[in-house]
């Protein structure tokens, strides 16, 4: 499992974490259906007072993922090319 999930990454640890920003980015960008939907509008407030804006929040996070993963690419690419 190790292997695939390693394949997916193309064995980058940057582009690893990317994803890990990018899922906890849409996680923030849908908390606010997820606090309606549970019932629990007290969660929403909570994390508004630690974060801000959680939606802003989210979408700032995610595209700082896609910039990440773009420019990682970008080097995996030339560094193909040139070796």
């Amino acid at each position: 499992m190790l292997a695939k999930i390693k394949a997916v990454c193309l064995h980058s640890t940057t582009i690893a974490w990317s994803y890990c920003i990018a899922f906890t980015g849409a996680l923030a960008s849908i908390i606010d259906d997820l606090a309606d939907a549970l019932g629990d509008p007290g969660v929403k407030d909570q994390i508004s007072s630690a974060i801000g804006d959680v939606k802003t929040t989210g979408r700032i996070m995610l595209v700082i993922s896609i910039v990440t993963i773009v420019a990682r690419l970008r080097t995996l690419r030339r560094k193909d090319q040139c070796g």
